[in-house]
């Protein structure tokens, strides 16, 4: 049997309009609990009904579900600045302010299989995002690990549950399509680069092949050259180096002489 608490939780998920999602309640429920087992202070002060709306907008978070905040604002009962204190106050006392990355959306949607890939991609992106742009960019939001982990689905053609998976991104359905078509530009540049990269390889290897070739014959003529040069000497040289041994004896044997008379 349901509790008030719990009854409270439902009614306001319907309101927000996250009936649907099936792992919202028990996780919303187990923030409200963990909450009333760690709150003092300032966030027992608060209303029922804001703390089961801003247990529903951290819980939607985890999960990576989009969340109307500004139906949630009504249904708090609190003005904007109250809300987003109180939902930081709550986040530190819960211990929920972890950043979301790639391999927390691979394990909670069932897509561990793309999750080197996605990291591959993501830092390519940091590369070709960041490289031109005069304005530093936040790459710790949610969006570009979402991002990267549905093109690497789709290069490996493997179908996530996609509305959840944009879930993660914390994107209007229009600011995902402009990052879509971003990535598209990007994965484009890439893929020219990645072309253009194993063409002048190859060329490369072409020109090496064929200097080694050159070298190879240019080597293998000399060789020839020089064989028949060894075996065939000129007449004219092999005169003169004749008469130049013949002289050099006679040179010898007149020193010879010479000592003899002395």
């Amino acid at each position: 049997m349901a509790t008030a608490e719990q009854k409270l939780l439902m009614q306001m998920i319907r309101k927000l309009g996250l009936a649907e999602n099936e792992q919202l309640v028990p996780k919303s429920t187990e923030l409200q609990r963990l909450l009333e087992l760690k709150s003092s202070g300032g966030a027992t002060n608060l209303g029922d009904y804001a703390k089961a709306t801003i247990c529903i907008d951290l819980a939607s978070a985890l999960l990576g579900l989009p969340f109307d905040t500004e139906t949630a604002l009504k249904l708090s009962g609190l003005r904007k600045t109250a809300y987003a204190n109180a939902k930081r106050t709550l986040e530190k006392l819960l211990d929920i302010n972890k950043i979301v990355g790639i391999a927390e959306i691979c394990i909670a949607l069932g897509l561990s299989q793309v999750q080197r890939e996605a990291t591959t991609l993501l830092e390519a992106y940091k590369r070709f995002a960041g490289g031109g742009s005069a304005v530093e960019i936040d790459f710790t939001h949610p969006q570009y690990a979402t991002m990267a982990v549905f093109q690497a689905c789709k290069r490996q053609k493997v179908k996530p549950q996609k509305t959840k998976l944009v879930g993660y991104s914390h994107l209007k359905p229009a600011q995902w399509t402009l990052l879509e078509k971003n990535w598209e530009k990007f994965l484009a540049s890439a893929a020219a680069s990645e072309l253009k990269s194993k063409q002048s390889g190859k060329a490369m290897e072409v020109d090496a092949g064929e200097e080694v070739v050159a070298e190879k014959r240019t080597a293998g003529n000399g060789l020839k050259h020089g064989l028949a040069a060894d075996k065939i000497e000129p007449y004219v040289s092999w005169k003169k180096r004749m008469l130049e041994k013949a002289y050099r004896e006679l040179k010898v044997m007149e020193l010879k002489a010479l000592e003899q008379v002395r």
